[in-house]
């Protein structure tokens, strides 16, 4: 009898070894990323350098040009996670869709408006058409901010134009269909050493706005709490490669932004590391900001609680737990 029990109990444990070692399987992630541009190095930096599956995280990272076409695939069940900027996600919650942002990274605008050099200060695009991603999407939002700064009026002194990825507006501005373009990164570099100049540099003006970040289906976050963890975890260690790390920085961008040109690489990659946060907290104060100007365009948004929309729980549980200060002091975890 007793060896019979004990047989029983060594298959138990045996059954609940499979059964942690099938939880430990790298869960598959579908991760949509908003731009090619040096504001995805970390999402990048931790698929190419393994940072994912050090999580047991199997990232399939997917360029889809446009936030509101990711919230559109997001909506559709094909992704619960997405690394982009989070207004785009903020205006869809405005609008009853079940998402949060769980992480912002860059809680500042650094796009620029691009042009050619006889358009000499930002009053003389009066009456000119520049370029964007699509309409609701960070670069739609950053440009309306920049021109209300300068007191011109979105759609009305100015013209706003979809015209897609930043390697399409570059094209468009080569091709004179534009008059300047939002552009950032290695397409501004390359923009710049072909006779164009930047005309407003948005990272000058004073406004806090949520750049960069980790969006996520609400319901998958609460069911799936572990998984969307263990994905910000590698996220996390790969920001903090992108800020000390130039090295492994400029070759991973070099793979992405598909160029060898290292002048322009080291300078796409010098204004970033200083500006993605150690600890990516969403900001209220920034969201706070973002619905105030979406209330322009949807009153409704005007109502709303930021604090409903921003989720950093996970964050600072990871914080609370040293994960990372120790990936900082380079201590492993």
């Amino acid at each position: 009898m007793k060896r019979s029990a004990l047989n029983r109990f060594a298959f138990l444990v045996f059954l609940h070894c499979i059964a942690m070692v099938d939880s430990l399987q790298a869960q598959v992630l579908k991760v949509p990323y908003v731009s090619i541009s040096p504001t995805n190095g970390p999402l990048w930096i931790a698929k190419e350098t393994d940072l994912f599956k050090k999580y047991n995280i199997e990232a399939q990272l997917i360029y889809i040009p446009g936030g509101t076409v990711i919230i559109q695939s997001m909506l559709a069940g094909e992704a619960n996670v997405a690394n982009m900027a989070p207004p785009a996600a903020l205006a869809a919650w405005v609008r009853g869709a079940d998402l949060a942002v769980v992480a912002s990274g860059v809680n500042r605008l650094l796009e620029t408006v691009v042009t050619p050099a006889q358009i000499k200060s930002p009053q003389e695009l009066k009456g000119k058409r520049i370029g964007i991603s699509r309409y609701g999407s960070l670069t739609d939002a950053a440009l309306r901010e920049a021109l209300r700064h300068y007191s011109l009026i979105p759609d009305k002194d100015v013209t706003i134009v979809q015209a897609g990825g930043e390697g399409e507006r570059l094209a468009a501005l080569r091709a004179k269909a534009l008059d300047g373009a939002m552009l950032s990164g290695d397409q501004r570099f390359q923009a710049e050493k072909l006779g164009f100049h930047v005309v407003i540099d948005l990272s000058k003006l004073p406004i806090e706005y949520p750049n960069n970040g980790i969006v996520v289906r609400k319901e998958f976050a609460r069911t799936n709490r572990d998984t969307v963890k263990r994905f910000l975890k590698g996220w996390v260690e790969a920001t903090k490669v992108f800020k000390t790390d130039r090295e492994v920085s400029l070759r991973v961008l070099g793979k992405y932004l598909k160029t060898k040109d290292q002048e322009v690489l080291a300078k796409s990659y010098e204004p970033y590391p200083p500006v993605f946060e150690r600890v990516p907290i969403a900001k209220r104060e920034g969201f706070a900001f973002a619905l105030d100007r979406l209330a322009k365009d949807i009153p409704e948004a005007g109502k709303m609680n930021p604090d409903n929309f921003i989720d950093n729980s996970i964050l600072l549980e990871l914080e609370k737990e040293g994960f990372i200060s120790d990936i900082y002091a380079d201590r492993a975890k």
